[in-house]
């Protein structure tokens, strides 16, 4: 099963993922999660680029096309190879419906533009089951600043990226509502681990 969770930073994503392998790995299930953009050597240091606030300038195409580098090469070198073994399951922390969100929403790039590149950077490899935890961007900025954490390049953006972003999480569940499931993440932790574990349960 390869298991891909979604939505803005603050969301919950870290908190669920944790809950989600641990539960698997109960029932006996060989868990590998990652993360994108990120997950391999390459992709680790092609992360390192796109969150340097450094490089703010950086085109909304070559963004685009640093993640598609990343991803392609998570799911050659790791992704793939596992979903091979017996019992296995991947859990992503992002997937190429980010891409689709934040640089054909966000970005304006376009929805259906991003999905064609995705495709074919990822093999037309495509999660069972994808959790978007749905989450406004002031709820978003209390979240992160209660935490202490700092904003990369991408968390500089303006409120209204954000808000294109999330609108465009929503579209994607439109358009493919048996895959992706929408979560409020303003709810508790044990609350949305309660409703994420209903899911699985239904596909295992």
């Amino acid at each position: 099963m390869f298991i891909t969770f979604e939505g803005i930073d603050g969301s919950g994503k870290s908190t669920q993922i944790a809950r989600t392998e641990a539960w698997l790995r109960e029932r006996g299930y060989d868990v590998l999660v990652s993360r994108e953009p990120g997950g391999s050597l390459l992709g680790e240091a092609i992360r390192d680029i796109l969150l340097d606030p450094r490089w703010h300038n950086m085109a909304a195409k070559a963004e685009f096309f640093l993640y598609s580098a990343s991803r392609a090469q998570l799911v050659n070198e790791i992704v793939r190879p596992h979903l091979a073994k017996p019992k296995a399951v991947v859990i992503l922390d992002r997937y190429d419906d980010s891409s689709t969100a934040y640089q054909g929403g966000g970005r304006e790039l376009g929805i259906q533009t991003i999905e064609e590149i995705n495709r074919f950077a990822t093999g037309g490899l495509v999660p069972d089951i994808t959790f978007v935890l749905d989450l406004d961007w002031p709820t978003s900025c209390a979240r992160r600043a209660k935490a202490g954490m700092e904003n990369d390049r991408l968390e500089r953006n303006a409120h209204d990226f954000f808000e294109r972003a999330r609108a465009a999480y929503h579209e994607l569940h439109r358009r493919h509502p048996a895959r992706m499931i929408l979560l409020d993440g303003a709810q508790s932790a044990d609350v949305l681990f309660a409703q994420i574990k209903k899911e699985l349960e239904k596909r295992l």
